[in-house]
């Protein structure tokens, strides 16, 4: 996906604008998705691999950024 969604953390520069645009958004929602995965996994007889997560982590992160394009449009 060629959008990242922006930035999950913008850091300004010394009140001249926008410095860094710290982590993306993608990433942001990856990294919640996997932390609940990883929570998850051995429970319930449901067993995540550490390519599991991060896999499907960013194909869901990337639903959601979609998801939310289409929320904006409307």
């Amino acid at each position: 996906m060629t959008n990242d969604g922006g930035s999950a953390f913008p850091v300004p520069d010394e009140g001249q604008g926008w410095g860094s645009a710290g982590m993306t958004l993608r990433d942001w929602f990856a990294g919640q998705i996997a932390a609940g995965m990883a929570a998850h996994s051995g429970t319930a007889g449901v067993s995540f691999g550490p390519g599991d997560i991060a896999g499907r982590s960013y194909q869901v992160a990337d639903a959601l950024l979609k998801a939310r394009e289409s929320t904006h449009d409307e």
